[in-house]
């Protein structure tokens, strides 16, 4: 592309344009796309990361009240080995 020049038809961008010109809008439009994906990667894991630990808190505190390990692994959905941890 180095050294050439096209016309570029967009209408938000109508011109002459060189290659390393358009080179470095296509780097940038995927690095945007790449930080919008990581967020959206990062808000997801966040969301299940706190209601881990939110099931993880109403185990302690039910452990403390004295229910009975299968009453809390109905009521978090933890596993026996999860619950026992906590103790």
């Amino acid at each position: 592309m180095e050294g050439k020049n096209y016309y570029c038809c967009n209408l938000d961008d109508v011109g002459l344009y060189d290659g390393a010109e358009e080179m470095k809008k296509m780097i940038n439009s995927l690095k945007a796309e790449g930080e919008m994906l990581g967020e959206k990667r990062g808000i997801k894991k966040g969301i299940k990361q706190g209601a881990s630990n939110e099931k993880k808190s109403i185990a302690k505190t039910m452990l403390k009240a004295g229910e009975s390990v299968n009453k809390i692994m109905s009521y978090t959905g933890l596993s026996k080995k999860q619950i026992t941890s906590l103790m």
